[in-house]
């Protein structure tokens, strides 16, 4: 008797056992359902606040599901239908976008750190980081810097013309039209960025009929005759008056210091020399200000384009 009742209650602790062990074993894979569901959800929040441009929180979020994303990895198997090179893909793409963020958000200095270290750890994707730094640079305004990276990857078989397209604006912004068109003419018609390329070859061609006029010969124009500078520049209001007021002083000048009115005339001349040094002065200096407000008035519609017509490219779908 005492030997059925040690065996019923050995069966009833081992059964006891197992119901325990089932019981945490089945809330062991819903714990790791629901890390999967929360991980997912993480990358999916953060992708629509970048969306919705809201670049400080996205980056926040793509940081927080690499976190999550990253720590089990060396003792959890990969998602139910995905592979370890899905799940590292999907990482590494959190990690671009954070760089990204940076970017959007003109953090210029923070991003190309990032993009830097970046580049260290992630070699298949190099060209795409390297762009997205020389595309910093020229967001930026580093356009010198910028032109170096974008000329090293126009050899780039995924990213030649894209990168090609980049180097053209570079030359736009710095107002180099030549090297402008060159650049957007050598575009491949297959391309999506060949419509706007043909466009922006057609504008740079444009940029170089600016018109121009020469400090110089406005100058040399006022020194041989007052107000001749002002008239070059088609400002003949005011080559008009720098005319009679030199001319005018000058000759009160003369006039009086020989009727006797030394003092009178003597200030009078000076005042007509004065009036001569800058009527010269004035020519020249408003011939740079017409070339500068024509150059200002063409890079407002460089800007413009620049928002309309800059290249977007996903890297990782």
């Amino acid at each position: 008797m005492d030997m059925w009742k040690k065996i019923s209650l050995l069966c009833l602790i081992l059964f006891e056992i197992c119901l325990v062990s089932g019981i945490c074993l089945q809330n062991a894979e819903c714990e790791m359902q629901n890390a999967e569901f929360s991980n997912e959800t993480v990358l999916s929040f953060a992708d629509y606040l970048f969306g919705q441009e809201d670049y400080y929180r996205a980056a926040s979020e793509y940081q927080r599901f690499i976190f999550i994303a990253a720590s089990p990895r060396e003792t959890l198997p990969p998602r139910e239908g995905a592979t370890l090179n899905q799940d590292e893909e999907t990482i590494q793409r959190a990690m671009f976008k954070i760089g990204l963020c940076y970017q959007k958000s003109r953090q210029w200095n923070t991003a190309l750190t990032y993009f830097e270290e970046l580049k260290q750890k992630l070699h298949g994707r190099t060209d795409a980081i390297v762009f997205e730094i020389g595309r910093t640079n020229y967001l930026k305004g580093d356009y010198p810097q910028a032109i170096k990276i974008f000329q090293r990857l126009t050899v780039s078989r995924k990213l030649g013309d894209e990168s090609q397209y980049m180097l053209g604006w570079c030359y736009l912004k710095q107002m180099d039209w030549g090297k402008a068109e060159i650049a957007f003419d050598q575009i491949k018609p297959e391309t999506s960025v060949y419509t706007f390329s043909q466009e922006l070859a057609e504008f740079a061609k444009n940029g170089a009929k600016l018109p121009h006029k020469s400090p110089l010969t406005a100058g040399i124009m006022s020194l041989l005759f007052p107000g001749a500078g002002q008239a070059y520049l088609h400002r003949f209001g005011d080559g008009t008056f720098s005319m009679l007021l030199t001319l005018g002083t000058t000759w009160l000048g003369y006039h009086y210091y020989h009727e006797g009115y030394k003092n009178t005339g003597s200030i009078l001349t000076g005042l007509g020399i004065t009036f001569y040094g800058g009527n010269i002065y004035g020519a020249a200096a408003s011939a740079k200000l017409i070339n500068a407000s024509s150059r200002a008035n063409y890079l407002e519609q460089i800007d413009r384009l620049d928002k309309e017509r800059g290249v977007t490219i996903e890297y990782w779908k």
